[in-house]
């Protein structure tokens, strides 16, 4: 793109534990935006456990091992997903990014450039919990949705992870996502707990995006790998993601001096040429 450096909007998608529905989330909202018009790149960068495709119902012939190989570009390397998405899946069982070569590193930061600079949004399914590479990741984005759900650890685990990202110089907007909630009461009363302690220990604030209710229709939807978003646009899960993808677009983006990569780059020590 000529003109200038194109700074796609950086969202990471994170959660304290797993199986509080981060991946299905970080899936749905990324067809949610793309059903919008807006080229959309969904990054599986949970390394070890990458399911993404799964749930999408697509089969990558490559993965982001392929790019970091140095077998094919990052263009090349995307998987054409629903709604005109696009797919840069994980690799199951690689290698940790903090056990990465610094070339290997480097090559991830030119493959993100890319991306980026021809990208509306790039989703960014991190692992769960606080390793060092999910907080680098999460730092960098613009913008971070924490994922959560009612349940008390799950709580916690999402309090230690906003704790672990907001303690990152120039880390991005934090907001909650509350999943599996009854209802909006429920999603408010889980984020009045988190934004209180938040406010008192760490001295930020966390807002609220929103949140999904517990559905069936998400379940069925799993069960036959295809999105729920697809599978049951009415369903109540569907209509929520719908929303949180609206308020996003409705917004402001979080003011940030540079691109993402360019941050991440930072974070990692590599060098953009």
């Amino acid at each position: 793109m000529s003109g200038g450096e194109r700074k796609a909007r950086a969202l990471a998608v994170v959660s304290g534990k797993g199986g509080v529905g981060k991946t299905n989330l970080a899936v749905n909202l990324a067809l949610a935006l793309a059903r919008q018009q807006r080229k959309v790149v969904l990054v599986d960068l949970d390394i070890g456990l990458a399911n993404a495709d799964v749930i999408l119902g697509v089969q990558p012939r490559l993965h982001l091992g392929h790019v970091l190989a140095g077998e094919v570009s990052p263009a090349d390397a995307l998987c054409p997903a629903p709604c005109g998405a696009f797919l840069l899946a994980g690799a199951a069982g690689m290698r940790h990014l903090s056990d990465l070569e610094r070339t290997e590193r480097d090559f991830l930061v030119k493959c993100l450039k890319e991306i980026e600079q021809t990208a509306d949004f790039v989703i960014l399914d991190t692992a769960a919990g606080i390793s060092r590479n999910v907080v680098q990741f999460a730092a960098a984005a613009d913008e971070v949705l924490v994922v959560t759900t009612p349940e008390p650890t799950s709580i916690t685990d999402g309090y230690a992870v906003i704790k672990a990202i907001s303690r990152e110089k120039g880390s991005g907007r934090l907001r909650l996502v509350v999943n599996l909630v009854n209802g909006p009461a429920e999603a408010a009363r889980v984020h009045a707990r988190i934004h209180t302690v938040a406010r008192r220990f760490l001295g930020i604030d966390v807002g609220l995006l929103g949140s999904v209710v517990s559905d069936d229709q998400v379940r069925r939807a799993v069960r036959k790998k295809q999105p729920f978003l697809l599978d049951n646009p009415s369903a109540p899960a569907s209509q929520c993601v719908q929303l949180l993808a609206e308020r996003i677009l409705g917004e402001e983006p979080a003011p940030r001096s540079t691109g993402f990569v360019k941050r991440f780059a930072s974070a990692l020590g590599g060098i953009l040429s």
